[in-house]
């Protein structure tokens, strides 16, 4: 029974020398009243309380805080400041908090039901086809401008490409356009050296 007494009197004797062993600082505590001692002091005062809102915190704000305490002590008062400056930004720094994922206030089959967006001139299909043409118009003009002998071949082709447009018969507008830029081809070569 003495022999249970004695063991545990130990072990509760080990533990509380190991507990104090960790909340205290290395060294003794400043005298307040300078400017470096009292922030050194709010330092420990500041990683004490972080022990108990952010223990992640805590340990590196009591390293840093320690950190000053030697420093101080030792007489390097700039060491001392950014030791006990960092131990207060370790202590406050603010404990990591999952993001909550948002979900989405739209029901999910509203995209079901959606329009596509409109197109101006009715289709890609009519699109592509008006820049066929003016592509075409262009050909045909230069051919004009000059004096090409394929003008009035390339302007029936022309002519029938806008017919197709007008028609909404999109393949034919694409043969046609192609059919009037390759017969002024040259002449457009032409026209864009002189430039």
């Amino acid at each position: 029974m003495i022999r249970q007494c004695i063991v545990t009197l130990a072990l509760v004797f080990a533990t509380a020398t190991g507990a104090f062993a960790q909340t205290v600082p290395a060294g003794t505590p400043p005298a307040p009243g300078r400017p470096t001692a009292n922030l050194v002091l709010d330092a420990m005062l500041a990683s004490a309380r972080a022990a108990s809102l952010n223990p992640s915190a805590a340990q590196s704000a009591s390293l840093n805080a320690a950190a000053a305490v030697q420093r101080y002590n030792m007489g390097d008062l700039n060491g001392a400041r950014s030791a006990a400056i960092q131990a207060l930004i370790e202590a406050n720094r603010l404990p990591q908090t999952p993001i909550p994922v948002l979900q989405s206030t739209i029901p999910q089959t509203s995209a079901l039901h959606t329009q596509p967006f409109l197109i101006p001139g009715g289709s890609v299909a009519a699109v592509d086809a008006n820049a066929f043409v003016a592509q075409a118009r262009g050909a045909v003009a230069a051919c004009a401008q000059r004096n090409a002998s394929q003008t009035a071949a390339a302007t029936q082709h022309l002519n029938a490409a806008i017919g197709d447009e007008k028609a909404g018969r999109y393949q034919a507008v694409g043969t046609e356009a192609r059919a009037a830029v390759d017969l002024c081809a040259a002449a457009q070569q032409q026209l864009n050296q002189q430039r």
